[in-house]
C-alpha cells in the first residue's frame, strides 16, 4: 500500500512540473567571477571565468544568430574564445586589447569555467585597465566580478552594463 501512495506521489510531482515553464526554473540573478592572476615566470595573466553556461549559451546564441549549445566541439571552443576576446581584458594601457590564448572549458553543474591566458609582459606597477563586459548585451542586471592579484596584492572590481570598465590601482 506504501509503494503505492509513494508512486502516485512521485507521478503527481511529475506532471505537475511537465506544466511549469523552462524559464522558471532558471536562475534570478546574472553575475560571473573572474579569477585572474599575474604569473610572472610567463609574463602572462592567468584567468580562470566563471559564468552560468545557459547565460553563456545565450549570448552566443544571439551573437551567432542560431542556437549554440555549449559542447566539447572545437567550433563551440573557438566561439568562446572569440566572446571572450571582445569582452574580456587586462591591460597596462587604457582600451589595449592583447591576443588571449583560449585554453579550454570545464563544465561545473549550471555553471560553466573558462580558462585563458592574456599576455602582459614585465609586472604592473601602479595602474591596470580592466574590462569585463560579459553578458552585458544581454542581461541589463548582469554583474561581473574580476579579482586580480598582482605579487601578492589583491583587488577587486565590480563591472555593470554601461561601467565595463575600471582601473585597478596596485
Amino acid at each position: 500500500m506504501k509503494k503505492r501512495a509513494v508512486g502516485a506521489m512521485l507521478g503527481l510531482i511529475l506532471v505537475l512540473c511537465m506544466g511549469v515553464p523552462q524559464g522558471a526554473w532558471a536562475h534570478e540573478f546574472h553575475t560571473s567571477i573572474t579569477d585572474a592572476k599575474y604569473n610572472p615566470k610567463n609574463q602572462t595573466y592567468e584567468l580562470s571565468v566563471r559564468v552560468f553556461a545557459d547565460d553563456l549559451e545565450e549570448a552566443l546564441s544571439r551573437r551567432h544568430k542560431t542556437t549554440i549549445r555549449l559542447d566539447r566541439s572545437e567550433r563551440v571552443n573557438k566561439l568562446m574564445a572569440e566572446y571572450l576576446q571582445t569582452h574580456v581584458a587586462i591591460s597596462a594601457v587604457k582600451g589595449t586589447k592583447a591576443t588571449q590564448k583560449f585554453i579550454g572549458a570545464q563544465e561545473e553543474a549550471d555553471a560553466i569555467w573558462l580558462y585563458l591566458e592574456i599576455p602582459a609582459g614585465k609586472a604592473p606597477a601602479g595602474q591596470v585597465w580592466v574590462q569585463n563586459a560579459l553578458l552585458t548585451e544581454v542581461f541589463a542586471d548582469q554583474t561581473n566580478i574580476l579579482n586580480l592579484e598582482v605579487a601578492g596584492k589583491k583587488r577587486s572590481v565590480l563591472c555593470r552594463p554601461g561601467e565595463t570598465q575600471q582601473t585597478i590601482s596596485l
